[in-house]
């Protein structure tokens, strides 16, 4: 099962950072016009905003192991259906796909929680790592292997191919496991991973998670919200929005700043990789309250000098701004890691991250959509920067915001 879960780990976010090289490519061979191009990288957090709302209940209906298989299904035939070179047959392509990615990237805490409640935090470090890793590959691979094959579209559809591969895997190890009994099948927790900085004391994380998700038949609580949701809401909304429009334009970006594509695509491979890198010194940071406000700290100044790079000098230092948004982008498992630790157990804070994550994902629909319909309104991509500058002083305030409430929190508990 672990080589399975890793297998898929990989693949949760090759067809987002493998398109995001090509849009100029597949612009520019017809496969995508102007109005099309702009969907594609809005596409993934406006499927992730929605995805939450089935997939639970799917998940306790059928198991959660049948449900991951449905998405990867779902993620291959996508990946396939973009190797057509239609630009509305792309777009439904990537609406299928990122919908099957999505069904899997609620799903795989559950399957940590179920399979290995004695090792969660080593396999959820494990499989995040995997997942940036993944991401990395495919913004630096992605113009080469449509070079070779001789076509952007056949380039998007060949990473179906570690999809299938995945699928297959995944398939062959959830033989035998029934529908909907064993722990791993029952009603997730779904998008409250455990941090894997604080690896320390996993058992009764996976103990009380397990036993959330094994009573499918009790009622969500309904009590007010744990104080500091919507902080965390705006947070992750802000963390989220700036992440999606580096994933899904900076190529697009350092291409009109005059660099070839295959610079261009590295420089994303760049910032996935420093993130993997990136998230482990981050999270270190994330056990006392003082430490959260240093990380938030750090991820929003890289953050500012690197958007700064990329109005003054976009073509002086590409591969510095990119790093430098690498360790920007880690404050999604540090938000992640703190979404975790509300609510009084493991029910509540499934309903803190299920708000939290569609709020957020809902908001941060808006970056890499209005990014790119304000590029071709104006003409550059200054004002989309100078907008993201100031998103990104406003997530360091709610940012410190969401310490201060963590430290009355651990204050009330003593």
């Amino acid at each position: 099962m672990l080589i399975a879960l890793l297998l898929v780990a990989v693949n949760l976010r090759l067809a987002i950072t493998s398109a995001s090289a090509l849009l100029t490519a597949l612009t520019d061979a017809g496969a995508l016009t102007p109005a099309t191009v702009v969907l594609i990288p809005a596409i993934p957090t406006a499927v992730f905003a929605v995805a939450g709302l089935g997939t639970a209940r799917l998940a306790a209906r059928f198991g959660v192991e049948r449900i991951v298989l449905v998405g990867l299904i779902g993620l291959t035939a996508g990946l396939l259906l973009r190797g057509i070179p239609s630009p509305w047959i792309v777009v439904a392509g990537t609406v299928v796909g990122t919908g099957g990615l999505a069904m899997v990237n609620i799903l795989l805490p559950a399957v940590v929680r179920g399979h290995f409640a004695g090792r969660i935090g080593p396999v959820t470090t494990a499989y995040t790592t995997l997942m940036s890793l993944g991401a990395a590959l495919a913004a630096a691979l992605a113009v080469p292997i449509a070079g070779w094959l001789g076509d952007p579209a056949l380039g998007l559809a060949a990473w179906a191919v570690p999809a299938l591969l995945a699928l297959v895997v995944w398939l062959l190890a959830i033989r035998g496991i029934p529908s909907a009994a064993a722990p791993a099948s029952a009603a997730p927790v779904p998008a409250a991973p455990v941090d894997p900085a604080a690896s320390a004391a996993p058992a009764p994380a996976a103990s009380a998670a397990s036993a959330a998700s094994a009573a499918p038949a009790a009622a969500p609580a309904r009590s007010r919200l744990p104080h500091g949701t919507w902080f965390l809401a705006g947070y992750f909304a802000l963390q989220a929005l700036l992440s999606y429009v580096v994933m899904g334009w900076l190529p697009s970006i350092a291409q009109d700043a005059g660099l070839p594509a295959s610079r261009a695509g590295m420089l994303l491979g760049i910032s996935m990789a420093v993130g993997v890198v990136g998230t482990v010194l981050v999270m270190a940071l994330g056990r006392t309250p003082a430490g959260m406000r240093i990380g938030f700290g750090v991820v929003a100044l890289a953050n500012l000098v690197a958007l700064a790079g990329l109005l003054v000098a976009p073509a002086a230092l590409p591969e510095v701004w990119a790093a430098l948004f690498g360790l920007g982008m880690c404050a999604f498992p540090l938000v992640l890691a703190l979404i975790a630790g509300f609510g009084r157990d493991a029910q509540e804070s499934a309903r803190v991250s299920g708000i939290v994550q569609s709020v957020g994902y809902s908001v941060a629909t808006l970056g890499p959509l209005g990014a790119g319909a304000a590029r071709q309104l104006l003409g550059d991509w200054n004002a989309v920067i100078i907008a993201l500058a100031v998103c990104t002083v406003a997530q360091f305030a709610i940012g410190v915001l969401v310490t201060r409430v963590v430290e009355r929190r651990r204050a009330a508990e003593r």
